[in-house]
Formats: structure tokens, C-alpha cells, sequence
């Protein structure tokens, strides 16, 4: 009796284009994914603004620094503040709670797949729209830049007496295209607990004996 193996070549796998990959991950409604792009977008902005508050830092560094100009202080304190909340603070939690939650509970995804993946995109556009502002802050009158008005933006700073140009106007959509996002994932976390978890804690429930 032959005991000689038998070796089978395995198929050699094809590696898929780049432009495939890409689209897989954009088009994605996997929560996995989703939060997986939603903490590299917050580790992006943090570097940025990392950047911001090291500016801040130099300028606060001795007394008299001429290093930017208070224009450009007060740009870097607002882009700082509101990039720090709100597209890094507030994606983070959001990517680790979509890739997590669904893991923990034993739920294959979230609730609201497809609206988990627009909350993604309308976070991600509205700090895409903040930052534009730096091409774009200027518009009709020609003045003004990045959004200067504080990340708390009280009146009358917002008006345009002491804010001249779009700027505000950029913060303004961009904190509402973001907050759209972050109010369907929340809504979409608490219906996956809820839902998901009613269902998956009554089928494991022990059966009582007669």
C-alpha cells in the first residue's frame, strides 16, 4: 500500500486592484468598517489639531510673542476648540461604540446599517466643510478667513461687525452637517441596544424545569 502524500497546488489568489479596495470601504455598511473609519478620522483631525494647539502654545509660550498675528490666534483657538469636540472627542467614541457594541451584545450589526453609514459620511463632511473655510471663509466681501468667533461662538462676536466674510457661516453648517451625523448614530446605538439586545437576552434565558 503506497503511503506516498499527494501535494495539491493551491490557486495562487489575485491581488484586487486599489480602486476596488477603496470602494468596498467607502461604500461599506459593515459597523466594523464604519468604526474603524470613524476612529482614523478622529485620529486625523487630532493631528491637525495637535497642530493648531501647538501654534497656540508658541504664541502663549513669553509675553509680547509676535509669532502669529491675534487674527491668526483667535483662528487656531476656534479651529482647535471645535476640531477637539467635535471631530475628535465625538467620532472616536462613536467608532469604538460601532465596533464594539454589535461584538458585545452578539448582534451581526447595527440596527440601522445604511444610516449608520450616513451618519458616518455627514460627520465626516461636516469637518471637511470647517476646514474649508480656509479657501472659502473669504467669499463676497472679500474679508475674513477661518472661523475666529471662539468654539463657543458667542454674540455679538458672530456678527458681522467683528467676524466680516463666511467664515462663521462655514462653522455654522459644518457643526449642523456633523451634528445630523452624530444624532443618527446615537439613535441608531440606542436602537441597536434596545432592539437587539431584547431580542438576543429572551433567547438565552434558561428554561424552567416542570
Amino acid at each position: 500500500m503506497s503511503t506516498e502524500s499527494i501535494s495539491i497546488p493551491r490557486p495562487e489568489a489575485t491581488p484586487r486592484p486599489l480602486v476596488e479596495k477603496l470602494h468596498e470601504w467607502v461604500t461599506t455598511v459593515d459597523h466594523k468598517r464604519l468604526g474603524i473609519l470613524y476612529i482614523l478620522y478622529a485620529l486625523l483631525f487630532l493631528v491637525i489639531g495637535g497642530v493648531e494647539a501647538t501654534i497656540i502654545r508658541i504664541q502663549l509660550i513669553r509675553p509680547h510673542n509676535d509669532f502669529v498675528s491675534p487674527q491668526v490666534f483667535n483662528r487656531m483657538f476656534t479651529m482647535h476648540g471645535t476640531t477637539m469636540i467635535f471631530f475628535v472627542a465625538m467620532p472616536i467614541l462613536f467608532g469604538f461604540a460601532n465596533y464594539l457594541i454589535p461584538l458585545m451584545i452578539g448582534a451581526r450589526d447595527m440596527a440601522f446599517p445604511r444610516l449608520n453609514a450616513f451618519s458616518f459620511w455627514m460627520t465626516a463632511f461636516g469637518g471637511l466643510l470647517l476646514y474649508f473655510s480656509f479657501v472659502g471663509g473669504d467669499g463676497l466681501y472679500g474679508a475674513g478667513n477661518a472661523p475666529d468667533v471662539g468654539w463657543f461662538a458667542y454674540a455679538p462676536l458672530t456678527s458681522k461687525t467683528f467676524s466680516c466674510g463666511h467664515s462663521t457661516d462655514f462653522w455654522i453648517l459644518s457643526l449642523l452637517v456633523s451634528g445630523f451625523g452624530s444624532v443618527g448614530t446615537a439613535i441608531n446605538i440606542i436602537a441597536t441596544i434596545l432592539s437587539t439586545w431584547a431580542g438576543t437576552s429572551s433567547t438565552l434565558r434558561p428554561v424552567a424545569r416542570r
